[in-house]
């Protein structure tokens, strides 16, 4: 069965074990965006770039506990749709920081991984992912 969030994207019912997996998938790919830009913004002097940060590390916190909730056996649903729409807003903020500095790879890097996380919460992983 399928639900749709209100970001239109479609989200399948998967089994208890299968949306842990996306989840826990989901988050080693935010928290590898996350450390990347905590880096940057040690070095980048811009505000904008450590909002970002900011933003995304209350993302993470946020995803982690409801990844940990998952894996205690809470199996409320609604953590996959929320960690994309997160994420969502993280890439979109971060893609707007980088308007403001064009060609920097570091914050294009972020990006990706932060789509890959995206591509596991809304349950189709990409095959480069």
């Amino acid at each position: 069965m399928k639900t749709v969030n209100p970001s239109g994207r479609s989200h399948r019912r998967y089994s208890p074990q299968h949306q842990e997996v996306l989840a826990v998938d989901a988050l080693c790919h935010m928290g590898a965006a996350l450390g990347v830009l905590e880096l940057h913004a040690e070095r980048a002097d811009s505000a904008m770039v450590c909002a970002a940060r900011d933003l995304l590390r209350g993302y993470h916190a946020s995803a982690d506990q409801a990844v940990a909730s998952l894996q205690a056996g809470d199996r409320a649903a609604g953590v996959l749709p929320q960690m994309s729409q997160d994420l969502g807003y993280a890439i979109e903020v971060i893609d707007r920081v980088n308007d403001d500095a064009p060609d920097d790879l570091v914050l294009y890097a972020v990006t990706c991984l932060l789509r890959s996380a995206r591509s596991f919460a809304d349950g189709q992983p990409r095959e480069s992912a």
